[in-house]
């Protein structure tokens, strides 16, 4: 609750004083007085103060009764009164046309009045305001800790503040997510250009956990909705704090629950569905595992990085209200879903909303056969981290990769745990051609690769090695001879075609070591 020049001007004991100049500046706020005879370092003067002076060393100093009242204004006083009478006669004209520009209120005090009456009478209504202002804020900060205690959490609070200051209030999380929303914003006759709106970062041991935000019309703002906004912002990220807390514990049992299922742990079925009932998550039906790499180098970025995941989903399927299961690993996070088609589009939603997040961070999302009962998630674990790791060969960031549309190489799967079983898939038909090349400067191998992307299609496969089919005819008849396969034959094709494959994978899974 402030007190403005325009209303220390109605005071009785400021009956005699006169404003010169800077009506502009009626409605500035006096924060202080500041009684200053001697004004040589305007540098220590804050910004609401009400200067009162004599004009001192002003009088006759053509620079400093240039710099005054530009001095003052720069410094964001609320106003300066001059005690004319002993060292200026008058005002300088100068003080008035600067003063007028400015919008500072310049007012005279007359010779025969008292510092210490225009002090006492500024400053009395200033302190009794700041105890009404005090009085104010404990009240609300009580009514706000009532409303988070008794009817329960960030709703409460932010409808307590939208009921106290009658405006509208919303709340988005760091993640750009409506929380909560409490009063009309067109409860309020009037345009767009009418509202104010005053938002408070929620923050709690340097993190921000989102942003409050309160709008009502400009006519009808206080000062004191900007400390009931602040007591709100205060109690929310208390809120997000014992949230956090909360969702550790939960992750933890999930994350127990889960690791239980992927190592085979004997269980019976009325604990099953116990356990699962303590999580909020159905066990009966088909599930699905998900698997989700963030592709960052640095361990620090990458915890950041699995916590921002974690919450993100969490949102999503808060608002979808779906329940999912979570187990972190070091380098990856395994998600356990229902087998349904809410679930993928959580899944999509959270690769769209990752994407404008985290730009320019790659996100890989790989998801398993489903599996009809909970206790066989353990293979399709396998399902999903086979697919993460074969990601960056089939898709691109921050698509959703299903192991069952991996273009044939789910059918390596059983193979991917070695590199020896591997390469003894590729190596007895791909090596007599790798050898050839390697001695002749010729490129089989790569003409293979692209003829079998090509359909067999002769014609687009001498376009896309900018070859002629004279010489892409030539190049087949070798292949055939060096493997010992014809092309013709779709069986014998298919096995090259494998082939291929398993020496990418084989690349990707175990890159060769400088």
């Amino acid at each position: 609750m402030t007190f403005t020049i325009r209303e220390a001007l109605q005071l009785p004991d400021m009956v005699q004083t006169r404003l010169i100049a800077g009506a502009g500046g009626l409605d500035n706020p006096i924060r202080w007085v500041t009684i200053v005879e001697v004004l040589e370092d305007t540098t220590r003067l804050q910004e609401g103060e009400f200067l009162i002076t004599t004009g001192f060393g002003l009088s006759g100093d053509t620079e400093r009764l240039a710099s005054f009242i530009p001095s003052l204004a720069i410094r964001r006083l609320s106003g300066v009164a001059i005690h004319t009478g002993f060292y200026l006669r008058e005002i300088p004209e100068a003080f008035i046309e600067m003063a007028d520009r400015l919008a500072l209120p310049l007012i005279e005090i007359p010779g025969e009045m008292n510092f210490s009456t225009i002090t006492k009478a500024i400053l009395q209504p200033i302190v009794n305001r700041q105890f009404e202002t005090l009085a104010y804020s404990q009240a609300i900060h009580n009514q706000m800790i009532d409303a988070a205690l008794s009817k329960g959490g960030l709703s409460a609070i932010t409808g307590e503040l939208a009921a106290l200051t009658g405006g509208a209030v919303t709340l988005v999380d760091a993640l750009g997510f409506e929380v909560t929303q409490h009063g009309c914003e067109k409860q309020h006759a009037g345009s767009a250009d009418e509202e104010s709106s005053h938002s408070v970062p929620i923050r709690a041991n340097r993190e921000l956990f989102g942003t409050l935000t309160l709008t009502k019309p400009k006519l009808l703002w206080k000062e004191l909705d900007d400390v009931a906004l602040r007591h709100a912002s205060t109690l929310c990220a208390l809120e997000y704090v014992k949230e956090r807390a909360v969702s550790a514990t939960e992750w933890r049992l999930k994350g127990d629950f889960v690791e239980e299922l992927l190592t085979g742990k004997p269980m019976s079925a009325s604990e099953l569905e116990s356990r699962c009932r303590t999580l909020g998550y159905p066990a009966a039906g088909s599930h699905l595992v998900a698997a989700l790499k963030v592709d960052v180098q640095t361990e620090a970025a990458l915890a950041e990085l699995h916590q921002s995941a974690i919450i993100l989903l969490r949102r999503l399927c808060d608002r979808q209200q779906r329940s999912y299961l979570l187990r972190e690993r070091p380098h990856c996070l395994l998600f356990v879903f229902p087998d349904n088609r809410e679930s993928l589009q959580i899944l999509e939603r959270f690769a769209s909303r990752w994407e404008g997040l985290h730009p320019g961070i790659p996100l890989h999302l790989a998801i398993s056969n489903p599996r009809r009962h909970l206790t066989d998630v353990a293979a399709a674990a396998e399902e999903a981290l086979f697919a993460l790791q074969a990601y960056p060969l089939l898709a691109k960031s921050p698509a959703l990769l299903r192991y069952g549309e991996m273009q044939g190489y789910q059918f390596l799967f059983p193979y991917h745990r070695s590199r020896d079983s591997l390469q003894a898939l590729w190596m007895p038909l791909l090596e007599p051609l790798i050898g050839y090349d390697t001695r002749m400067g010729q490129q089989l191998l790569e003409t293979l690769d692209v003829y079998l992307q090509q359909n067999g299609n002769g014609l687009q496969t001498s376009q896309a090695l900018y070859i002629h089919r004279h010489t892409l005819k030539y190049r087949l008849t070798q292949i055939e001879e060096k493997t010992g396969f014809r092309l013709e034959d779709a069986h014998q094709r298919w096995q090259l075609q494998l082939a291929l494959m398993a020496k990418r994978l084989q690349q990707q899974l175990y890159p060769p070591t400088a």
